[in-house]
């Protein structure tokens, strides 16, 4: 069924069969034709090839067929059609008897490694390897043990021609990136199943809170729910260390909402998507705040809400530390420009606790110890005015565990800012057993009045964001410490491939190891956050003292590095 497209440029010196104009198949081959390269698109069904023949004519393939046309004077052959390997096996089969000799393949499975289909295949076979096939800017390739330098180049350079930057990976289920990403995702969709966070909830918290461009239920629905669903199925049975799919995605494919190709997943695609929710009524929430602690957050905090037009106490301990908080506040507020005569009328600091009876809010910002906070919050419980809202910043600690001894369960509820507090927009607003209405809406026109947007969820450890991303650098730190791959390529690959502002060994060290252990067992240790252990290799950097960005010249690269880690092998 040869398709020649009207007005065709001069054809690429690189001819690729694709093998399979699946979803996928379909994406490659217009990649690959839209980069002006020669594709064969092969498929034995008839409505896949009129799909394909119904593509732009830059992105068409130069010739539709049936199997085996085009194969034999294809220089690259991409096998392109659902896994499991016993779908894939007999299709390489057939493959092999109809290539010339030297002709790489490339397999487009995920989770079935080489091993399993390089005796099918023949030896120059390679994967070819991502999530979403609407982001083909970046892939990973794993090589099978048998296959020739000579052919590592020949797909090393097709792909160049094709604008697509390969990243050399060694052979594992889910690969790099993809591996990382997907437990993530299937970690969110797990919220939204346990009824624990609402979808734009849990895709706000990421966006806002780790600087995605989508969230990842809204990733989930660009993959496919079907397609995301049975990848997680195949690598919770590898032994990868995946727990199984949420069972939420199977009951929006019951329905047939499989994401964006059927206009409807996690979130709904037309003519509204993308519209917000309207804005609901604030209740008032007072004026006047106290914020206890005088550390990082604490100053931050004080000064967003200054900034918002709160009249603003810094409680700190000793008349020494207020002292060093307000110089801090009063720099960071007049480098944002607020005049001198509003940030004396709007912001004072001090040791005196009698500032704790007669305010609005009183939020915490002291250190993340259980006992301190409740100490404190049994303080706040008996000097503080009725009905002054009590609110924690804990950013790991179950809310009601820290507020509890208020003894004021209607008036307690969890704020936790992100650092650093002026410039994150995102706060996450957790309610606690007893914690009435009418103070939510509170705390929310709170959060509105400093220019800040809400996501709520329920309490337990680590909230929204914690609870996903703390998880996702704990499997990072796991295929370090196997040797898979080498610092440099890891955060390459989440980056490129996985779409992520910063790799994850970077994201660690910035945010401490020491910070990502102490999350890392608190989910562990709470059941309904489905965390494994922390890392070996997260035990061992806190240990010897190598934190990140807080130990200068100590962190995870430099601790692998001194411990001589052994270097994966070029692939």
């Amino acid at each position: 069924m040869p398709d020649q497209p009207d007005g065709a440029s001069t054809p690429s010196p690189y001819t690729v069969a694709v093998v399979g104009l699946g979803g996928t198949g379909l994406a490659l081959a217009r990649r690959l034709a839209g980069a002006g390269l020669t594709v064969v698109g092969i498929d034995d069904d008839p409505a896949a090839l009129v799909r394909a023949g119904q593509l732009s004519p830059h992105e068409r393939p130069r010739t539709l067929t049936r199997f085996p046309a085009g194969v034999t004077d294809a220089d690259l052959v991409v096998e392109a059609v659902p896994e499991p390997a016993t779908v894939k096996r007999p299709v390489l089969a057939r493959l092999r008897r109809h290539l010339s000799p030297g002709t790489p393949v490339l397999t487009t499975a995920l989770t079935t490694p080489l091993t399993e289909l390089d005796e099918a295949a023949g030896d120059d076979l390679f994967a070819l390897r991502f999530l979403r096939a609407d982001h083909l800017d970046a892939v990973e390739v794993a090589r099978a043990p048998g296959a020739s330098d000579a052919a590592a180049e020949r797909v090393a350079r097709i792909l160049a021609a094709a604008g697509i930057t390969a990243h050399q990976v060694v052979d594992r289920p889910g690969s790099l990136a993809p591996g990382l990403l997907l437990g993530l995702l299937n970690r969110a969709a797990w919220m939204v199943h346990d009824g624990y966070a609402g979808v734009e909830d849990v895709d706000t918290a990421m966006r806002l809170g780790c600087g995605w461009q989508e969230g990842p239920l809204a990733v989930l629905d660009a993959i496919g729910l079907d397609t995301a669903r049975d990848l997680l199925s195949r690598l919770a049975e590898s032994g990868a260390g995946h727990p199984a799919p949420a069972p939420v995605l199977d009951e929006l494919i019951a329905r047939g909402a499989l994401g964006r190709k059927t206009g409807r997943g996690f979130h709904r695609y037309g003519p509204a998507d993308g519209a917000r929710r309207p804005a609901e009524p604030t209740a008032p929430p007072g004026r006047r705040v106290v914020v206890v602690g005088s550390g990082t957050m604490a100053t931050g905090m004080a000064e967003c809400f200054v900034r918002g037009g709160f009249d603003t106490t810094l409680l700190a301990r000793t008349e020494e530390k207020a002292r060093a908080a307000a110089e801090r506040v009063e720099f960071a507020l007049s480098r944002a420009g607020a005049p001198e005569e509003g940030r004396r009328a709007g912001f004072t600091a001090t040791a005196d606790r009698s500032v704790l009876r007669a305010v609005d809010i009183v939020v915490e910002a002291v250190v993340e110890d259980l006992a301190v906070k409740r100490r404190l919050f049994a303080e706040l419980g008996a000097v503080c005015a009725p009905r002054t809202l009590l609110a924690t910043s804990t950013s790991s600690l179950p809310v009601a565990a820290c507020t509890e001894p208020a003894g004021r369960p209607a008036d307690v509820l969890g704020l936790h800012f992100f650092n650093p507090a002026p410039m994150m927009r995102l706060v996450e607003l957790v309610a606690a057993r007893g914690t009435s209405e009418h103070n939510l809406a509170r705390a929310r026109a709170v959060a509105e009045q400093l220019g800040k947007q809400t996501v709520e969820c329920g309490d337990r450890a680590g909230f929204v964001v914690n609870a996903l991303l703390f998880p996702y650098l704990n499997q990072a730190l796991e295929l370090l410490d196997a040797e898979q791959t080498t610092t440099a390529a890891l955060d390459a690959t989440a980056r490129a491939v996985g779409g992520q502002p910063l790799g994850p060994v970077r994201l660690l060290d910035t945010v401490g190891a020491d910070v990502a252990l102490e999350v890392q067992r608190r989910l562990q240790a709470d059941p309904r956050c489905r965390a494994p252990e922390p890392a070996p290799l997260l035990e061992r950097l806190v240990a010897a003292g190598h934190l990140g960005r807080k130990t200068p010249g100590k962190g995870t690269r430099t601790y692998l590095a001194s411990a001589a880690a052994p270097v994966p092998a070029s692939v």
